[in-house]
């Protein structure tokens, strides 16, 4: 029980320090986090404003801070879960795949891949667990043997 003691008198300054240290820094940097919450508020702005100027699907997809809805024939800001358009009729990058296709796409790649990880990691364990180091060989089956006693 001393050991915990002893620790205890040691790390608890040092968590008290850390914690006071981080607290001192977070109320003197609020002067510059509160000018870059409003620098990216007027900059959003700009992108919204910006985006809505281009006409066409080609136009828009070039600035990857736009989407292009189809239904509505407007690029918009790409804000992902609030674009007001649906999902498999956004544009975004390029005018040839929706955004559902692209997550689609990226999905079946990452079952794939987690399929032939499973093969693999099943073929090695099912290696490993047949394999008798004692005998030195894989056994196999005994066709010899009667399929039932009479």
């Amino acid at each position: 029980m001393c050991w915990l003691r002893a620790w205890s008198q040691i790390l608890l300054p040092v968590f008290l320090s850390v914690a006071l240290i981080q607290l001192i820094i977070s109320f003197s940097d609020y002067k510059t986090k509160t000018h870059h919450h409003w620098k990216r508020k007027i900059e959003a702005k700009y992108v919204e404003k910006e985006c809505a100027e281009k006409e066409t699907c080609p136009l828009c997809t070039q600035d990857k801070r736009c989407i292009w809805c189809r239904e509505e024939k407007v690029c918009k800001k790409f804000c992902f879960p609030y674009s007001d358009c649906k999902f498999n009729s956004i544009f975004w990058a390029n005018c040839k795949v929706d955004l559902f296709g692209i997550v689609m796409l990226i999905l079946i790649v990452i079952l794939t891949i987690a399929f032939l990880w499973y093969c693999l990691a099943y073929y090695f364990y099912i290696q490993t667990a047949i394999y008798d180091p004692r005998a030195g060989q894989v056994p196999g089956y005994n066709w010899n043997v009667p399929a039932y006693y009479e």
